[in-house]
């Protein structure tokens, strides 16, 4: 909340912006101010979305500049020494070289964040995804087929390590939505919208299937 405003008006309008952060939309409040009916537009605007890449190799590349592109924080780490260049992503925000259970410890991460295994060495991934599902986590994206997939929860578990529904439902491999994706960038382009839907909460099927309004949203003054 704005700090120049007085104090007795930041208190008047801590309802409405409690209530904007719960619902994560915008919109119009009405509110009396000094007996004055005052129209109050809250603004909810999204923290950036964190990509978290295990792999830097050059199906990585694209997906780094789109992502970049829509204002995303990109990290790509690798144990290859030759791929993990800050050269080689220029717009990521970090590029580690690292082995797959130091990654964690060199970045932060929140609601916001998302995982991509990517390295095409099944060891590399496993060992990473191994760190992720100890904490909190929203996103897992894989890349190859759903028995690489079953694999990895296999050896989770023969490790220990047990999944719960709800952690399952996070885990998206192959990750991708069906587009028909057959390159580097048009696979980019799938998990990219794939993450994009997720975190924005809808299902990504064609807008023109959607009954509701297409936007996020709620601006409408309130009645």
């Amino acid at each position: 909340m704005h700090s120049s405003l007085p104090d007795h008006v930041q208190d008047l309008l801590a309802e409405p912006v409690n209530i904007a952060f719960a619902e994560k939309q915008s919109a119009f409040r009405d509110v009396e101010i000094d007996q004055l009916i005052c129209t109050a537009f809250i603004e909810w605007i999204d923290p950036p979305v964190s990509v978290v890449i295990a792999g830097a190799g050059n199906d990585v590349q694209p997906l780094a500049e789109i992502a970049a592109m829509l204002g995303w924080s990109v990290t790509v780490a690798d144990g290859r020494f030759h791929y993990a260049l800050p050269g080689r992503f220029p717009h990521a925000s970090k590029v580690l070289y690292s082995r797959p259970g130091d990654i964690l410890s060199q970045i932060k991460t929140d609601s916001q964040t998302v995982f991509l295994l990517m390295s095409h060495n099944y060891n590399y991934d496993l060992g990473f995804l191994k760190q992720i599902v100890a904490h909190e986590f929203g996103y897992i994206g894989l890349l190859g087929p759903a028995q690489k997939r079953d694999r990895m929860l296999s050896d989770l578990g023969n490790q220990g390590i047990q999944l719960n529904e709800e952690q399952l439902s996070k885990i998206h491999g192959p990750a991708g939505l069906d587009i028909g994706a057959e390159n580097a960038t048009e696979i980019a382009l799938s998990i990219v919208a794939e993450i994009k839907a997720f975190v924005s909460g809808r299902s990504g099927s064609p807008l023109k299937q959607k009954k509701e309004s297409i936007h996020n949203r709620a601006i409408s003054p309130a009645s």
